[in-house]
C-alpha cells in the first residue's frame, strides 16, 4: 500500500515529516536508492539497515567530506558500510548536494534541501511554528520527476570519474557492476 499521495509537500515546523520518511522505507520491497551529504539521525539508518537485512537492494551515494563538519555522520556511514550497504563516494570538486531517497517498488522519490538529520525532520517541540528547521520536503510518484531521479542516480552509480567504491558490493539494478 502507498502511503503519500502525489507531490506531497511537508513542513517540518508542523508536520512530522520523518515519520512519513520512515513509512516509506518501511514498506519499500524492491530496492532503495539513498544520496546525501550527510546523516546524523541514526533512526534512518537502521531503518534502512533493517530493509537491507530484509533483502531489499539498497545502494547509497555518499560525501565523507561532510565529516569534517559534522562528526556524527562517520559513525553512521559506518553502520551502512558494516551492514554490507553497497556505497559510492562522490569525488567532484563539488560536495554532493542531492537528499534524496528514491522507492523503486512504490515509485516514489523524496527530495529536498534538508539534510537526514535529527532535527531537519519535524517540529522539535509541540507547539506548531515554534522550534523548527524551515526545510519543505517534496515527495512525489509523479513519474517523469521519478524516473528522472533514477537515471541520474543510475548516471551517477556507474560513474568512474565522478564516485567510487566506498562499500559493499554494488549493482546497478540487480546486474554487479565490473
Amino acid at each position: 500500500a502507498q502511503v503519500i499521495a502525489q507531490d506531497t509537500l511537508c513542513d517540518p515546523a508542523e508536520d512530522n515529516c520523518r515519520w512519513t520518511l520512515i513509512q516509506l522505507i518501511r514498506a519499500e520491497t524492491v530496492g532503495i536508492d539513498v544520496a546525501f551529504w550527510f546523516m546524523e539521525d541514526q533512526w534512518y539508518a537502521d531503518e534502512i539497515i533493517s530493509r537491507h537485512n530484509e533483502g531489499v537492494p539498497v545502494r547509497v551515494i555518499i560525501d565523507t567530506r561532510a565529516n569534517a563538519t559534522y562528526p556524527r555522520n562517520g559513525p553512521i556511514l559506518d553502520l551502512l558500510r558494516n551492514a554490507g550497504i553497497p556505497m559510492r563516494r562522490y569525488l567532484t570538486s563539488s560536495i554532493l548536494h542531492w537528499k534524496m531517497m528514491l522507492f523503486d517498488g512504490q515509485n516514489v522519490v523524496q527530495f529536498s534541501g534538508a539534510n537526514y538529520s535529527t532535527d531537519a525532520w519535524l517540529p522539535q517541540t509541540g507547539t506548531d511554528y515554534e522550534n523548527y528547521i524551515d526545510e519543505a520536503i517534496f515527495f512525489t510518484n509523479n513519474e517523469a520527476i521519478v524516473n528522472s531521479f533514477r537515471t541520474k542516480f543510475d548516471d551517477q552509480w556507474v560513474s568512474t570519474t565522478s564516485a567510487t567504491r566506498a562499500g559493499g558490493t554494488w549493482t546497478i539494478r540487480g546486474t554487479a557492476a565490473q
